[in-house]
């Protein structure tokens, strides 16, 4: 996820994404943010405060011109460009699943700082359960635990949102890092290679080698020209071998994804696109599928 230093409010989120959809996909076009703050049921002077907080980020600019709160507000040019992002991020599986992997680590961090040894069902009443201004479902809060603990980064002491939560020792250190868990898993070999023993030269495949696999299709993914329900299922079997992808107990799994990921990736209606593609992912391929 975006670090602290940079991270947005639920509602800062909110408001950037309302005023996209109001201006018309442009920056600069002043809109009334009345209707926000009933659409919230935000008290006037509180979306004042949201509109103040993005300004001050140079997201928006505000025009209060002697009028009662809240102002109109426009988007800049970054703003705008912040409020794609954000929308782009709303709808992207594995954006989702990093951000709540992230929230989970940083809460329980925070919460171990003041001495506290929380139950998981504590973080849906924590700012972290809003992803992009909307709040996690309970599936993925237990799905991202879950990963967490495989990972061996949390512990839940039995597995149900009732259940208490710890970091171990490694959920501290990376917590402590500060750059996230995808990031963290990459500069741990140890706990998360895979060891492929029947490929010739006996190779060890790293967690770093199969997000750096994974991000290279979804950056190259756009170009296939698959349909929709295509390209989605591309992405939600390569954000499903990242997760595995830390987890050397799961390598029937990782190779059954490969798989599917290789005949999707053959299938595409751009051959050559796909081609190119394969060619350059296919050293790694080749390892995950052994």
């Amino acid at each position: 996820m975006t670090r602290h230093a940079a991270a947005l409010g639920r509602y800062e989120v909110r408001l950037l994404l309302w005023l996209l959809e109001q201006c018309g996909d442009r920056a600069q076009v002043p809109v009334p943010t009345g209707d926000f703050a009933l659409r919230q049921n935000k008290p006037a002077l509180g979306v004042a405060a949201v509109v103040e907080a993005l300004q001050e980020r140079g997201l928006v600019q505000a025009h209060e011109e002697g009028e009662l709160p809240p102002p109109d507000a426009e988007l800049t040019s970054e703003g705008l460009a912040r409020a794609h992002e954000l929308a782009g991020e709303r709808g992207d599986l594995a954006a989702l699943q990093r951000y709540t992997e992230d929230a989970l680590l940083d809460w329980a961090h925070e919460q171990e700082r003041t001495g506290h040894r929380p139950r998981l069902k504590e973080f849906f009443v924590s700012e972290q359960v809003f992803f992009h201004g909307s709040p996690l479902s309970q599936s993925e809060v237990e799905g991202s635990a879950r990963f967490l603990c495989q990972a061996g980064l949390l512990t839940v002491s039995g597995g149900t949102v009732a259940d208490r939560v710890s970091l171990t020792p490694a959920g501290r250190r990376c917590a402590a890092e500060g750059c996230g868990v995808s990031e963290h898993l990459t500069r741990e070999p140890a706990p998360a290679s895979i060891h492929v023993e029947h490929v010739e030269g006996d190779f060890n495949v790293t967690y770093g080698n199969v997000v750096r696999f994974v991000d290279t299709i979804r950056e190259h993914a756009p170009g296939l020209d698959l349909d929709a329900e295509r390209l989605d299922r591309l992405m939600r079997d390569t954000e499903e071998l990242r997760r595995t992808g830390a987890l050397p107990q799961q390598r029937g799994t990782q190779r059954t994804l490969t798989a599917r990921i290789c005949e999707q990736l053959s299938a595409a209606p751009n051959s050559a696109a796909a081609q190119a593609l394969l060619h350059t992912i296919g050293p790694v391929l080749t390892r995950l599928l052994g």
